[in-house]
């Protein structure tokens, strides 16, 4: 790819330069983990000429960087025309994801009670059943394509429950989460994407003449700064929690699954004694951290001796936090034993909302199919497919058991 004078600009220093397609990069090899964090061993501020979608902009490789940026909001804002807006044909931000503090604390405390661990705990039978309904559909086969018959719509049937919506728009849900997350066009994704948030404002009309669940009464009804929710702030409630879950759990479900797969020895050690499930998550979710986050710049500023211009895009993957070997020993290697202070669900102000749901989710996914079946691996004679971009995920995955 050629240099131009459009993607790097005057204030960004020829060191700094990497002339490369992001994207093309870490999908270099069978494992994109080892081909991203090829990455820490150059500089760990780079000026990327094609860093998404063929735009140009900051990428920082290492943890105590990317962290600092998360956190540090009044220069590096998550304010930025909706991510959703043109798919939609509204004005609306994915809320609070993609609003500042102080009006983001607001939201925050109408939507934090509803995902804290106590509250969730309700919420863990139904995901259960979920669970167990899937995997019921296949179990006496010997095996499955996970992604499809599991990690894709597992995540869509809790999302159902938590709506207060019926099961049995799962199909619906899924052909329009295939439709935004992998459209082969625009149009495609415009379609799915208008459809779901029809979709979504009828079941937010229904819940303002119908009141009774208190995760939506509060989305709905809810008053921030002594006034109530506009529209658009409700809506973008609405649909950061219909986009929220979808995409990161199944992916981060493949690449767990995947290593299980290929590792018995975990297996019959997490069979053994299901306590060590939960310090699995964490180090399974560090190590395959599967999200590419990023910011807007809010103003000039010079960060760790680097000359930043307001307006610039500034790109956070955060599995190169953690895969840092300056803060992780053997980052590659998965050791549940490790004392993870990983960063996968973000950090700072914009944490991630549904860390505890995500986390039970992966949690009851690997006790299922640790219970269910013995000498899981991969269907003999076949490759796993996967993709990177924004969200690092496992297109096929063939699995077979005993």
């Amino acid at each position: 790819m050629a240099t131009t004078a459009t993607t790097v600009p005057a204030h960004v220093p020829d060191a700094l330069v990497w002339d490369a397609d992001f994207d093309a990069f870490t999908a270099e090899g069978r494992d994109p983990w080892a081909a991203i964090c090829r990455l820490h061993d150059g500089p760990p501020i780079r000026w990327c000429t094609n860093v998404a979608y063929g735009r140009s902009g900051w990428l920082l490789t290492r943890y105590d960087l990317i962290s600092e940026a998360m956190i540090d909001y009044e220069n590096f804002t998550a304010e930025r025309h909706g991510m959703i807006a043109d798919l939609v044909g509204e004005n609306v931000r994915l809320n609070p994801i993609e609003i500042d503090p102080p009006a983001h604390h607001g939201y925050r405390r109408l939507l934090n009670p509803h995902f804290t661990p106590k509250a969730l705990r309700e919420l863990e039978e139904a995901v259960r059943r979920s669970a167990s309904e899937l995997v019921d559909k296949f179990a006496g086969q010997g095996g499955c394509e996970f992604i499809s018959q599991f990690a894709i719509p597992y995540p869509s049937y809790v999302f159902l429950d938590l709506m207060n919506m019926p099961r049995a728009m799962l199909d619906q849900f899924i052909h329009w989460e295939d439709g935004i997350m992998r459209g082969a066009d625009m149009a495609e994704r415009v379609k799915a994407a208008r459809e779901v948030y029809a979709y979504l404002k009828a079941h937010r009309e229904k819940q303002l003449e119908q009141p009774g669940n208190p995760l939506l009464d509060a989305m709905v009804n809810g008053e921030v700064d002594g006034r109530q929710l506009t529209y658009l702030e409700s809506m973008g409630m609405f649909y950061v929690l219909y986009v929220g879950g979808l995409d990161t759990v199944y992916s981060t479900l493949g690449w767990i699954l995947r290593y299980l797969a290929t590792h018995p020895d975990l297996q019959e050690r997490l069979r053994a004694d299901s306590e060590l499930i939960g310090p699995a998550v964490e180090e399974f979710t560090r190590a395959f951290s599967v999200v590419v986050t990023h910011r807007n710049l809010a103003r000039d500023t010079v960060f760790h001796g680097v000359q930043m211009k307001a307006g610039e895009e500034i790109h956070l993957p955060l599995m190169l936090a953690d895969r840092d070997p300056s803060v992780f020993a053997d980052p590659h290697r998965v050791d549940i034993d490790r004392k993870s202070r990983h960063i996968a669900f973000g950090t700072g102000t914009h944490n991630c909302l549904g860390i505890h749901l995500a986390k039970r989710e992966l949690r009851i996914v690997i006790e299922l199919f640790l219970q269910r079946f013995s000498n899981i691996r991969l269907r003999e004679g076949e490759e796993y497919r996967y993709h990177t971009g924004r969200t690092f995920g496992i297109e096929y995955l063939p699995l077979a058991w005993d």
